[in-house]
């Protein structure tokens, strides 16, 4: 099997990746009913920037998208990240979302560096697969509530989310709502870590336990919460702590299914994402 990260990547344009996806979205726009629609976090699960939340979207709904991670907040390839890098990478993120049953979602992420490496082949990315099942539903007086296991499978993944996580959305006025959300994280999970590529043989082997609090970046490890104001359901404002950093960003709704979005992560660096949903299962028309 081919190392994952050996050969340099080809220059990468994100303003090039992000135009073709808002192209696809424009072209996917016509014609489509409107759904339940939540916004979503860098790696496709809804949530605000960085951190999941507890909305449960309609089932049926299908999303995919595209997220930039900036090269100081970088998870793997960086020099603080990994002491094996000399290069100083941002990341593409790209995802899939599904909502498969009621209150049950497979989201799937694959994460590659920008620019060139100095490992010598080319692979495929950093995969991984998320579960997300709501425990309870919002109703007037609880928030829903959520849980997030990511499958242990994959080789040192960056994004493992296992997380459990509420949101409660109260209403300031007819067209503004604000979505709480607050969550746990592991900072423990169980994975293949110390598996290579090239010996890659069997998935049910090479587990340990790891503390992602040992890496200089890690993703969500402790408490966790955010706040998303949402203005007439086109747009909004979002302000996170993501159990390190306080980000803060902006987001439109485009067409009923297409979103994009930016933010400032620690005051510092700008990350930017977009997604397109898309509702599988058509309503049945009323006689």
């Amino acid at each position: 099997m081919l190392n994952v990260y050996s050969k340099p990547f080809k220059a990468f344009s994100v303003l090039k990746a992000v135009q073709k996806v808002f192209n696809i979205g424009i072209v996917l726009s016509l014609g489509l009913p409107g759904l339940a629609w939540a916004q979503v976090n860098i790696s496709g699960k809804p949530g605000l920037i960085y951190i999941p939340s507890a909305e449960v979207v309609a089932d049926g709904t299908f999303s995919f998208g595209y997220g930039f991670n900036p090269s100081s907040y970088a998870f793997r390839f960086s020099p603080q990240a990994n002491p094996l890098v000399t290069t100083r990478n941002s990341e593409s993120i790209a995802f899939v979302n599904l909502v498969v049953f009621p209150r049950l979602e497979v989201n799937i992420n694959l994460l590659l560096p920008n620019g060139p490496i100095q490992y010598s082949a080319k692979g495929i990315g950093d995969r991984q697969i998320d579960i997300k099942y709501a425990l309870l539903t919002e109703k007037a007086k609880r928030p829903s509530v959520a849980v997030i296991i990511s499958a242990p499978f994959g080789i040192d993944n960056s994004l493992i989310t296992n997380v459990v996580v509420a949101t409660k959305h109260v209403n300031i006025s007819k067209s503004i709502t604000t979505a709480f959300t607050l969550g746990m994280s592991s900072p423990y999970s169980l994975y293949r870590a110390e598996v290579k590529n090239d010996k890659d043989s069997d998935i049910f082997s090479g587990y340990t336990l790891k503390d992602k609090r040992d890496k200089p970046n890690y993703y969500l490890a402790g408490p966790f919460g955010g706040v998303n104001l949402n203005v007439n359901k086109k747009g909004g404002f979002m302000v996170e702590w993501d159990s390190q950093h306080v980000n803060v960003g902006a987001y439109a709704l485009l067409f009923k299914h297409w979103t994009v979005q930016a933010g400032l992560l620690n005051g510092d660096q700008v990350t930017a994402s977009t997604s397109y949903a898309i509702p599988l299962l058509r309503k049945p028309k009323r006689p």
